[in-house]
């Protein structure tokens, strides 16, 4: 699917690769109302405006009942970072929003603030407080040599691998609004989930 001719363009994609050992269950497939939580992501990107939708998932997980594409990490158990990367590399767009499945606090309005601050080439990672939330955030594809090199090393993390974004001035930093930290709540935990869901 070709990227539409418009301002900042942006594919979208849900990592939901994960293994959910703390939470003992795939969370993708947890309930919200009358949907899935990796359904709920998806229909959040899709009214933000994506203009394709990817999911990086798991080998052994069927996800051909979601409207996405799937991609596969091509580094297994390498972490959020390698989701990222393979989202960047299959994207048509030049840009990428990702937004972690167990985030299901997040809104199109929120993602769409963060589109906003994207300029030319950078993408924008949102700043709770001095800690970043890189799994809700948009990452132009030119960062995938770094997110590559990275994980060749072994160097998984995704605080390194946005601190040195920043630095490199592919992405720009947004200061969220304490009102605005719970779009970036997320669960691990049963008793997580259901303190949300409940």
């Amino acid at each position: 699917m070709e990227c539409e001719r418009r301002e900042l363009p942006f594919s979208a994609a849900v990592l939901a690769g994960g293994r959910s050992t703390r939470m003992g269950t795939d969370k993708a497939f947890l309930q919200v109302g009358n949907e899935l939580l990796i359904e709920r992501q998806l229909r959040c990107l899709r009214e933000s405006g994506a203009a394709e939708l990817l999911i990086s998932g798991r080998t052994e997980v069927d996800y051909s009942r979601f409207a996405a594409r799937l991609v596969r990490d091509e580094l297994p158990h390498a972490g959020p970072l390698a989701g990222v990367a393979a989202t960047m590399k299959a994207s048509s767009c030049h840009r990428v929003f990702v937004l972690a499945v167990d985030m299901p606090k997040m809104t199109p309005a929120m993602v769409g603030k963060i589109l906003s601050q994207c300029k030319d080439a950078a993408g924008c990672v949102p700043i709770d407080g001095h800690r970043f939330q890189p799994l809700g955030a948009a990452y132009p594809v030119s960062l995938l040599p770094l997110a590559e090199h990275l994980l060749s090393i072994g160097r998984y993390s995704m605080r390194d691998f946005v601190g040195q974004a920043i630095s490199e001035g592919f992405v720009q930093p947004l200061q969220l609004e304490l009102d605005e930290h719970i779009y970036f709540t997320n669960m691990n935990r049963p008793h997580e989930w259901a303190a949300i869901s409940g």
